[in-house]
């Protein structure tokens, strides 16, 4: 509850931190797909959860950016499904698209919790920079010579 101190109303920060939970879950009651780079997965072996940095960029630069949360189980079920499509682990530096809730709280602050991450689209992100770096290679006349 807020308090009178010489005619100010004051709230503390509990107060305004749980305000913006409420209203944020009001808001935002499902999950949702969002495309984005996953800058650092920030993988904690020991508890098993992932702290990941997201960010979006336009000509190397970064427009955009939150922390997520991925738990244990999600990154468990997700980093399998990673392995079996692209043959290779969830990691830093990869373009996702995937499935989150937002959620606030007031001792760490605003954060996506994934849920689900598609590997067919990182899947076809990087099947494009390979292309994109073969055509590369093949107007420098490099390719042939490094295919042999």
């Amino acid at each position: 509850m807020p308090e009178k101190i010489n005619d100010k109303t004051i709230f503390s920060l509990l107060d305004v931190t749980n305000s913006i939970k409420k209203t944020l879950e009001e808001r935002y009651k499902s999950a949702f797909w969002i495309k984005a780079e996953m800058n650092k997965l920030n993988h904690y072996s020991q508890s098993g959860h992932s702290f990941p940095e997201i960010i979006e960029k336009v000509n190397g630069k970064i427009i955009a950016q939150i922390k997520a949360t991925l738990r244990r189980e999600d990154y468990q079920n997700i980093n399998r499904n990673f392995l079996q499509i692209l043959k290779e682990p969830l990691k830093d530096g990869i373009k996702i698209l995937f499935l989150a809730k937002i959620a606030f709280d007031p001792a760490f602050g605003l954060s996506l919790q994934i849920v689900d991450i598609d590997p067919q689209y990182t899947l076809g992100d990087l099947e494009n920079q390979k292309r994109e770096t073969i055509k590369k290679l093949q107007l420098e006349d490099i390719y042939e010579k490094i295919k042999s």
